[in-house]
């Protein structure tokens, strides 16, 4: 008796593990490349003082560095040449910042629903460049039985600069339109590692892996 008992612990306790694997490959890639913003460094003042500080702002001669949790506004003159040097040159990075804002408007005359999905890109590095898929989601005003929402259509777009974009999606009022139910977008590197999945209900997520994409940037393979 107690040998089954051992055995049923076991197969429990291997079923688990393969879930919780078969959970983590789910997962989505992160960005290895994604601007993570400044990182703190040692500077050194004048007099030869070290702190650890992160750059927040510089111009003509003032220098803000963010210490402890604390922004200080610094004279230019009061830090070590080394550090001048580095100032002279030194771009500060940003994290990328990604908001989406979704709007909607009634066409009267052509008896749609038009939604507008706003999607900003903010701190975008020099050079770069950014893959969107965006799905719509919606279900059939004719269908009563509440099984058919599902995707109306998607979007493929790359932008390479800041900025606001807009894309939108008709939804006709009739009774043989669409109710709009959502939208879902995932933001890609041009290495094809995820930057970010969105949507308008987490279970919208889900579409992100159904939708046939044409566009999408592919991750290199292992070892190559």
């Amino acid at each position: 008796m107690s040998e089954s008992v051992g055995m049923l612990v076991l197969r429990s306790s291997i079923r688990f593990l393969l879930l919780v694997v078969l959970a983590v490959l789910a997962l989505p890639a992160p960005a290895e490349d994604e601007p993570e913003g400044e990182k703190p460094r040692v500077w050194t003042s004048v007099d030869g003082r070290k702190l650890t500080g992160t750059l927040e702002e510089k111009g003509e001669g003032w220098v803000k560095l963010k210490i402890k949790g604390k922004v200080y506004n610094l004279k230019l003159e009061k830090l070590s040449k080394e550090d001048q040097d580095y100032l002279k040159t030194h771009k500060i990075r940003k994290p990328l910042e990604i908001r989406t804002e979704l709007k909607s408007y009634k066409d009267n005359d052509l008896e749609q629903t038009v939604m507008t999905l706003d999607v900003e890109f903010a701190n975008m590095e020099e050079n770069s460049e950014l893959y969107l898929l965006l799905v719509w989601i919606s279900k059939k005003k004719s269908d009563q039985s509440g099984g058919s929402v599902g995707i109306k259509g998607k979007l493929e777009c790359f932008y390479d600069r800041d900025g606001v974009y807009s894309h939108e999606a008709s939804f006709y009022d009739n009774k043989n339109g669409e109710d709009f139910r959502g939208w879902a977008i995932r933001v890609m590197d041009m290495k094809g590692a995820v930057i970010t999945e969105r949507a308008s209900a987490s279970s919208y997520l889900r579409y992100l892996e159904t939708v046939v994409t044409r566009r999408a940037p592919v991750p290199p393979e292992d070892g190559k």
